[in-house]
């Protein structure tokens, strides 16, 4: 089977302002457009070209956030940086964010002008430094548009006629929150004795995972007997933009059928986050493709694959101080051996305590579908002490 262990939690910015700032603005400088750019997966993230003034950054495309630039952009462009806001994270932490706007930029050969937008120095943040970008484009920059992710062909295409993409499948409502248009969809569940239930969950690309479920979500379902309850930890859980969050209690659960459309997921398992809103993520990619129709707010999904769903985690492991640590414990046995905050010293003879977060992402894909392993942790006494996983 495969583990779990090495997954670190880690999603791009979620966010959420206390203050106006109109995202919902700018144009595409053509009548009617098909544009196909590929796009390369870099530690797991969708990373597309982007021209600024003839010259080619790397931006993450996230539809959870909306447009952001990094300083370097706005330095090298000669651009004038906005008034601060506050911005929350998807662990509800707070920081004072720049707003800017972007003149003109270049996707393929699209033109997007007066482009709106946050300012961040992405060198500072300790993982996503590790992406090597330049900014991210946002679910705000297609409101005029349909996207399209091909996962078999790494490809996105833009486009202003859905016809033009020939989907067979039939199309489901797809709602645009506030100004910055975040597309949320109706994630429907089956579970015990034929129980039904929905979610309105955000289409995060910028998410690890394939569902994550708020714990507003949670209170209603636990009372409808919707989900079966198989864990209970109290410890860190997501990365978001302003760090780790402080620990809190998650539940770890597990629902007869999934339903995304028309497709089903069996015994799909999820966990609670400190965050206000669901998401799905980046591993529905794994199962097939994704359109976001911002002109007529519609979403489609059509399915390529059947993939086997990971089993069960024991426990998940986050980041604190710039270290690899415990996060979140399962398996009741572990909780005997382990606290949320030790640190991961090594995964068999991997020194995990002596590499760079960078290098860790990089290789964190060929540790998690170890069956037997070795890890070795040290605690808040700062004794060190080892233990075989079995899964």
């Amino acid at each position: 089977m495969r583990s779990l262990i090495i997954y670190l939690i880690f999603s791009l910015p979620l966010i959420s302002f206390s203050q106006n700032i109109n995202f919902n603005q700018g144009s595409v400088n053509s009548k009617e457009y098909f544009e196909v750019i590929q796009y390369e997966f870099v530690l797991g993230k969708i990373v597309i070209p982007v021209t600024i003034n003839q010259k080619t950054y790397k931006f993450i495309l996230d539809t959870g956030a909306p447009n952001i630039f990094s300083n370097n952009i706005l330095k090298e462009n000669n651009l004038i940086i906005g008034d601060s806001i506050n911005i929350s994270d998807a662990n509800n932490l707070n920081e004072a964010m720049k707003s800017a706007m972007v003149p003109q930029l270049k996707i393929g050969n699209l033109t997007f002008e007066n482009q709106a937008g946050l300012v961040y120095d992405f060198d500072k943040h300790n993982l996503m430094k590790c992406y090597g970008i330049d900014g991210i484009i946002g679910s705000n920059l297609f409101r005029k548009s349909i996207l399209n992710i091909d996962s078999q062909n790494q490809s996105i295409t833009i486009t202003n006629k859905i016809k033009q993409l020939k989907i067979e499948n039939k199309p489901m409502k797809m709602v645009l929150v506030n100004n910055q248009l975040s597309p949320y969809i109706k994630l429907k569940f089956i579970g015990k004795d034929n129980k039904k239930a929905s979610d309105m969950v955000l289409v995060d690309t910028g998410m690890d995972g394939l569902y994550d479920m708020s714990k507003r979500a949670y209170s209603i379902f636990e009372k409808h007997n919707i989900f079966n309850l198989i864990g209970t930890s109290t410890g860190i859980g997501d990365v978001g933009l302003f760090g780790s969050g402080n620990a809190t209690e998650q539940k770890l659960l597990q629902v007869e059928t999934t339903l995304l459309n028309q497709y089903e997921l069996k015994n799909l398992v999820t966990s609670t986050t400190s965050d206000n809103n669901s998401r799905i993520g980046l591993d529905f990619l794994k199962h097939g493709n994704l359109t976001f129709d911002f002109i007529n707010k519609k979403f489609y999904f059509e399915p390529v694959n059947r993939v086997e769903l990971d089993p069960r985690p024991k426990f998940q492991t986050s980041l604190l101080n710039d270290k690899v640590v415990i996060g979140l414990i399962w398996d009741e046995n572990l909780k005997k051996l382990m606290n949320s905050g030790d640190e991961v010293i090594s995964i068999d003879q991997e020194n995990i305590s002596e590499m760079s977060l960078c290098n860790y992402l990089a290789h964190k894909e060929d540790w998690k579908n170890k069956d037997r392993y070795y890890l070795k942790i040290k605690n808040k006494e700062n004794v060190i002490f080892e233990i075989e996983i079995v899964n």
